[in-house]
């Protein structure tokens, strides 16, 4: 199957000059000069949210509620009067401050049992057209696969949002729920964490054995997409692929927001005193030591001694770092959370990356550390990786909103960051044709 796919770039441009390889590169390198000029050649857009609604925990926490609502404002007074209407009207309305936990985007859900039988996880799909096969509409240019943040899921406002983003580029559209993270326990004592890849290769795997059959599936190619710790999980599996995840599998690029490139230097930002560890720790912490009660009883027969990990220290963890430890790290195998966070953190795995890849991060995310952003790995810091990055000067964690619409212009309908990361993928699948 590989054998038949053509790399992206290898057809003739009018306007690009593709660099030779030199003798001497390795293929990764090969892929990498071939896809630079894709990444380099995109525009990215200008952010341009009202100047009184920056701050950054404003469009961090608004995010999660006004996503559909104030994507994009009028500038000036008449956009401040159209925040506070719809402010009033969500807090007004129960069902729209609860609406992730409803979903009717989706049109299938498909549950993969993992390999040897021993687990599973759900992906939900949404078709650009009418449904002909699995992953495959009869008017889809190709997939985009979606992977979620820490504690989130396929109903997030975010997620739907980037689903409709890649639904109005033409894709089919397909989000990856973690194990535990569709509404129904996993079967095992594992679930998630920031540098776990094999679902989502296994998910590759799944469509690409599926797709290679034949009867009457197209081979058509892949993109994949992320926010916060699922950017960590495909930048990593990007890196660990290199050019695998072309030849393998058909991924031709991938575009991703907030990117936690240092993870060590990210919890010392979440886990320091004050607001973010007051309401962004605790909150992650809530919801984590929920589901290790929930794998306590599940999966240790509610034995509180279990050896499986350290069900006292998680449950009085007062910091993210110290449930790491007791948990994540006794599970899956760390010997600490800095050991942890060093071997998942997605940094270290930019070289490897062969694809065209877009992220976009904001310069004032609070949860992340604003000295580490290497743009030296990409096309516009002299880089190998054909990579492309954006920090915005506001945005907050995954917020991008009240982006100033001018007058006269039309209002997209999908908010400023989804948008954005859809225009990337429709740019390298124009070079695929």
């Amino acid at each position: 199957m590989a054998s038949a796919r053509k790399e992206l770039g290898k057809g003739p441009s009018p306007s690009l000059e593709l660099p030779p390889s030199a003798e001497s590169s390795s293929p990764l390198e090969e892929m990498q000069a071939r896809h630079r000029p894709i990444a380099s050649s995109f525009e990215p857009g200008t952010f341009d949210p009202h100047p009184a609604l920056t701050n950054n925990h404003l469009q961090t926490i608004l995010g999660v509620y006004l996503r559909k609502q104030c994507g994009y404002i009028s500038p000036g007074v008449k956009g401040l009067q159209e925040f506070l209407v719809a402010v009033q009207d969500v807090a007004g309305n129960d069902e729209k401050r609860t609406d992730e936990s409803i979903c009717d985007f989706y049109d299938e859900r498909i549950r993969i049992t993992t390999p040897c039988d021993t687990d599973f996880f759900s992906v939900d799909v949404r078709y650009s057209g009418e449904r002909e096969r699995a992953y495959q509409s009869d008017e889809g240019k190709g997939l985009v696969i979606l992977v979620h943040g820490l504690e989130s899921n396929s109903n997030s406002s975010l997620s739907t949002d980037l689903g409709q983003a890649y639904i109005n580029q033409g894709f089919d559209f397909a989000c990856i729920n973690f194990r535990g993270c569709c509404g129904t326990p996993n079967d095992t004592i594992n679930s998630y964490h920031l540098g776990f890849t094999d679902d989502l290769k296994y998910l590759l795997k799944t469509i690409s054995d599926l797709w290679s059959k034949g009867d009457g599936y197209e081979d058509r190619p892949i993109y994949l997409s992320g926010f916060s710790l699922g950017t960590n999980v495909v930048i990593k599996c990007l890196g660990e692929l290199g050019e695998d995840a072309l030849s393998l599998y058909n991924v031709r690029g991938a575009a991703v927001g907030a990117a936690p490139f240092d993870n060590k230097l990210n919890n010392l930002r979440i886990d320091s005193p004050g607001f973010n560890k007051e309401v962004y720790g605790r909150n992650f912490l809530k919801s984590m030591k929920r589901k290790a009660k929930e794998k306590l009883d599940q999966q240790c027969d509610g034995d509180p001694n279990t050896d499986l990990f350290d069900y006292g220290r998680a449950m009085s963890a007062e910091t993210i770092a110290e449930y790491e430890n007791a948990y994540i790290c006794k599970v899956y195998g760390f010997d600490d959370n800095i050991d942890y966070y060093e071997r998942t953190s997605c940094k270290y795995f930019l070289p490897g990356v062969a694809v065209p890849l877009y992220i976009v991060n904001a310069e004032d995310d609070p949860f992340f550390d604003p000295s580490c952003f290497p743009i030296e790995e990409g096309v516009d810091g002299g880089g190998k990786a054909p990579i492309k990055m954006v920090r915005t000067k506001h945005g907050g964690h995954l917020g991008n909103l009240f982006h100033q619409r001018r007058e006269g212009e039309s209002r997209p309908q999908t908010s400023w960051m989804p948008t954005e990361l859809a225009r990337f993928v429709g740019h390298v699948h124009a070079f695929g044709r």
